[in-house]
Order: C-alpha cells, then sequence, then structure tokens
C-alpha cells in the first residue's frame, strides 16, 4: 500500500466544512489546493501549475545564478556567516518574490508576516494567529487588485489570466495560491540548501568528490533530498476515508494517517545502506516531493535553486568549513520538518 497515493486516504476530512476556523484560516490552509482532493485539487493545480513547468522553470536559470551570485559578492574569504540567514534564505525568497510578484519595497513585511504567523501557531496561538492572517489576507487582496488594474509579468497575473474551459480562480482562490507559493517555498527550499550544505560539511569526502566532480551536483542535490529529511511528512493531514487494513492492522475510517517521507527515505528495502551519504547514488527513487497528484509543484524549482546555490557555494570559497563542530548542530523543534536553528560556517 502506497499511502501517498492511495485513494482511499483523502485530504479532507469528513465535516470538515463545520469545523470553527476563523475564516482567514479557513482560506489559507483548508482553501488550498494541498488540503483538497480530487476532482477539487486537480482543478486548481490545472489553473497555476503553467509557471512552474520544467521549461518555465528552466527560463530562470539565469535568472537565479545572477541572484546566487550578488549574494556570493556580499562575503569574503575568512568570514564566519550564519549560512541558513545569510545565503540559503535570501536565495530562493528572492526568486519566488520576484515570480509571484510581490514588490521588492513589500517583502520584507511579507516574510514579517510569516515569520510571526508560524511562531504563534507553534505556540498554540490561535487567536493571535487569526488576527495576523487577517492582516496578512487584506495585504494579499490588496496586491491582487493592483494586478487586476496593472497586469505584470508575473504569477499573480498569470493566475488573473488562468482559464480552464472557461474555468478562473476567484480572488480567495488566487489569495490562498499565493500564500501557499511564499509560505511553501520559505519553509523548505533555504532548508534544502542548509541542510545540503551542512551533510557535505560533515562528510568531507563527499564535498571533496563533488569539487573534483562538478558534473555531480544533479546526483548529490538528490541524496540531500534523501537524506536530509528536510520535510518530514504530507504538508496537509490525511485521513482514511475507509477502514483500510495494513499488515493485519485497521486503520479507522477517519483515522488521522501521517504519511512520514523521511522515514521512507531511509527504508533499507528500498535503498542500499540507507544512513549512508552517497552523492553517486544509483537509484535514488526518494519521496522528498512526495509522490502521485500531490507530488510537489515547486520540485523542478527547488532543484534548480539548490544545484545552483551548493555549486555556486562550494566553488566560490572551497575552503568553506563549519564554524562548530558537526555534533554541535542543533534542529529547532518543530514537528516534522528538519531546520538548522543556524549553521555557522567559516568561508574560505
Amino acid at each position: 500500500m502506497d499511502v501517498v497515493t492511495d485513494p482511499r486516504i483523502r485530504r479532507v476530512v469528513e465535516g470538515a466544512e463545520h469545523l470553527p476556523l476563523p475564516e482567514a484560516i479557513r482560506m489559507l490552509t483548508t482553501g488550498t489546493m494541498v488540503y483538497q482532493d480530487d476532482p477539487a485539487h486537480l482543478r486548481l493545480r490545472k489553473l497555476v501549475s503553467r509557471p512552474f513547468t520544467p521549461r518555465a522553470i528552466a527560463r530562470l536559470g539565469d535568472r537565479v545564478q545572477t541572484v546566487t551570485r550578488v549574494v556570493l559578492d556580499g562575503f569574503k574569504a575568512g568570514q564566519r556567516i550564519d549560512l541558513q540567514r545569510d545565503y540559503a534564505l535570501p536565495i530562493p525568497t528572492t526568486v519566488i518574490s520576484e515570480m509571484v510578484g510581490i514588490p521588492a519595497e513589500d517583502r520584507s513585511a511579507f516574510y514579517d508576516y510569516i515569520d510571526s504567523l508560524f511562531e504563534l501557531m507553534l505556540a498554540g496561538g490561535t487567536e493571535g494567529a487569526a488576527q495576523r492572517m487577517d492582516e496578512f489576507v487584506d495585504c494579499l487582496r490588496t496586491l491582487v487588485q493592483q494586478r487586476r488594474g496593472d497586469p505584470g509579468q508575473d504569477i499573480i497575473t498569470a493566475m488573473i489570466e488562468a482559464s480552464e474551459d472557461g474555468d478562473r480562480l476567484s480572488d480567495d482562490e488566487i489569495v490562498a495560491m499565493v500564500f501557499l507559493l511564499i509560505t511553501g517555498d520559505y519553509q523548505t527550499t533555504p532548508n534544502v540548501i542548509t541542510n545540503g550544505i551542512a551533510a557535505l560539511l560533515s562528510h568531507r569526502e563527499q564535498l571533496s568528490l563533488l569539487q573534483r566532480r562538478p558534473e555531480l551536483i544533479g546526483s548529490a542535490v538528490e541524496e540531500v533530498l534523501r537524506y536530509t529529511g528536510t520535510v518530514g511528512s504530507t504538508e496537509a493531514t490525511t485521513f482514511a476515508a475507509e477502514d483500510i487494513v495494513v499488515h493485519g492492522v485497521t486503520i479507522p475510517r477517519g483515522a488521522m494517517v501521517v504519511p512520514l517521507l523521511t522515514s521512507a527515505n531511509r527504508d533499507p528495502a528500498e535503498f542500499d545502506d540507507p544512513d549512508r551519504f552517497d552523492i553517486t547514488r544509483k537509484p535514488n527513487n526518494h519521496l522528498a516531493f512526495s509522490r502521485g497528484s500531490h507530488f510537489c509543484l515547486g520540485s523542478h524549482l527547488a532543484r534548480m535553486e539548490t544545484r545552483i546555490a551548493i555549486a555556486g557555494l562550494i566553488t566560490r570559497f572551497p575552503g568553506l568549513t563549519l564554524a562548530i563542530a558537526p555534533e554541535e548542530l542543533r534542529l529547532e523543534p518543530i514537528p516534522l520538518l528538519n531546520r538548522y536553528a543556524e549553521l555557522p560556517v567559516m568561508l574560505g
């Protein structure tokens, strides 16, 4: 049984529409496509997928290279930086902000909203989170309305103009999708880059191999995705739509099911010596981006950004080292999200 593709495992729990959620929280969670089952999920995905096709993402390569080079130009050899904050974060956030169409002068406020929102949610502050979501939704609605009057070459404009057999996205659906794109990128790709550098610096022989053979960067990124397990599970909680028997155990109808992607990526039945970090590993059929109809929409972008960011850093600063002992690295206490609180490195 594959719990990420089995149609008996659903994203929408019976009676979810009656849950007493504040409207903004409902819109930005259950209103997004990751919390939808087909056909509702498929409808939304068709209307927003065009900017994320392999061909569309390939056209962004030069821009990602430029953004990466600008960030690297701000560093010098011998400098100590927090790689998470100073390098891994600004590259993908700049790229997705430009893609979506968030004005440069508004980006700091947007990400402040996201930071405070996640802090409140992790602390269990539902009321405070609802207020921040209300404010964030207002900002996003204003941005959508601006794009209706002044179209640009961005995803918001593309979503406004998107049509599938005469079907179009509502403003609320566009707002929910913008939120999903921004937060999905913000909570994942910077961590893939950071975790990848941490893995390489903790396995110096693999770093040396990659520096000698830069053509392995694609394979290296796939192993980073498998080995570091940035996202521990599917983003949305899933439920059994009926009684399901798995290996003699009955999962009752309505029970919560949490597919542990990181566990699957260390499955010895699938991967030879799964706890070994090997940038030449083949095959490498990991589940970092899940599988099936909910396969990550931004996977091509995340892969490209990670390839460029890691290759750019170890080429510019080949003597890069951890500024602390590997055993001192600490993951943040966030359920099902493997993210370092910081990654201190010395550039060399």
